[in-house]
This record gives structure tokens, sequence and C-alpha cells, in this order.
């Protein structure tokens, strides 16, 4: 298994004492924003064939494309968070890494991932998902950006409270004191659009979402 700083930091954030708290916890840090970014990923997947979940966690985007009729399965690295997601719905997932999927070529009609790109080796990750994907497959890449201008301000303020609230919620202290540096030091979006057009992928395009503080980036391979 590759092992680089990526990995180090979600394996310091995604572990057994924060995987039972996770559903509420990202619910609740977003504004109820990570649902609608959700809802935004499951529609632009097009096709009705297998969609693959990358680092699907504990299975909440997982379930939101299950529920529009597609086989779909989810593929993470935390074993603590695949158990949950496996309580949900059974055996559709396993463990590894993005950057050396265990899955043949052309197995897949979508790829999709949130919350990943920032913690992978990106040129890696799409090279495998070119690989997988069948023709006239998408790949749907979402994660968390680093806002400029006045939401800046916002934004450091927001992560000064969440330093302040891991004081009090221990198992999250990892992550509330570090998830901004990690976000901020990113260059995913740009990552992936310069390797998407790299390995041929088409209509390659990004979008900021909520004043900037997230954004998608997806692209199809021809």
């Amino acid at each position: 298994m590759l092992v680089h700083a990526g990995h180090a930091s979600a394996r310091k954030f995604f572990t057994q004492s924060t995987a039972p708290g996770y559903d509420a916890v990202v619910g609740i840090t977003t504004f109820g924003r990570d649902a609608a970014w959700k809802r935004e990923i499951v529609e632009a997947v097009t096709g009705r064939g297998p969609v693959l979940d990358l680092a699907c966690g504990t299975g909440i985007l997982t379930y939101k494309v299950k529920e529009t009729g597609r086989q779909v399965a989810g593929l993470d690295f935390t074993l603590d968070y695949l158990e949950i997601a496996k309580d949900k719905m059974g055996p559709l997932f396993v463990q590894g890494t993005a950057e050396v999927l265990p899955y043949r070529e052309g197995t897949f009609d979508a790829i999709v991932s949130s919350y990943l790109a920032k913690y992978v080796d990106v040129g890696l990750m799409v090279e495998e998902c070119w690989r997988v994907l069948r023709p006239g497959g998408i790949v749907v890449l979402h994660d968390f950006a680093c806002p400029g201008g006045a939401m800046r301000s916002l934004w450091d303020a927001y992560f000064a409270a969440l330093r302040l609230a891991g004081t009090f919620a221990r198992s999250w202290k990892p992550v509330f004191d570090g998830l901004d540096g990690v976000i901020c030091q990113s260059r995913w979006e740009k990552q992936a659009i310069d390797s998407m057009q790299k390995c041929g992928f088409q209509g390659v395009a990004g979008k900021r979402l909520t004043a900037g503080t997230a954004a998608i980036v997806a692209g199809r391979k021809h």
C-alpha cells in the first residue's frame, strides 16, 4: 500500500474513535451542506451501469447512489468506517486505496468521491479511474476548497471555533486542529483537471460550491 503525507493525515483523522459519530459530525460541521453537495455529485452521474464510490467511509454517498437504483461498490482504507458502511448496506465494500484500485479494466460506468482528493496522489488516482472506467464513463470528484477574499476571514474564524470545540470533543480534536491546513495546502482541483486532461478525459470542468468552500471536478472517458 502506498504511504505518503496525505495518507498519514487521513489515518490520523479517520479512526476507530471518530467512526461512530462521523455521519452526525459531517452534517453538523458543514451546516447541512454535505447533503446538498452529495446530491449534486449523484445528479452528475449519467448512465445506469455500476458505480464506484472512492473513500466511501461510512457509506453516506454510497447509499445516495444506491437509492437511484444503480449498482454501487464502495472502497475505503479505514476498516472501522467500512464496518459501519457494511452494517448499513451489506457486503458492497472493500478495503483499499484510490491509487491502486483492486478492480479490472472497464469495470464501472461512473466513479464518485467525496472528501478524498486532498489526501491522495491525484495523478495516480485519476490514472486508476481511467483504467477501471468503461468508455463513456464519468468520474466526479468532490472535496473542500480553500476560499479567498472575504470568505477566507469567515473560514479562519470557523476553524478557530472548531479548534475550540476540539477541547471538548477529544476524539475529533486532531481533525478540528489540522483539517484547514490540509485543505488550504492542497492543490487538488488543478491537479485533477490537469491529470484528467493528460489521461484523455473529455469535457473536464471544475466548479466551486458554497461561496468557494468546496468544489467538484468531473470528466468523461472517451
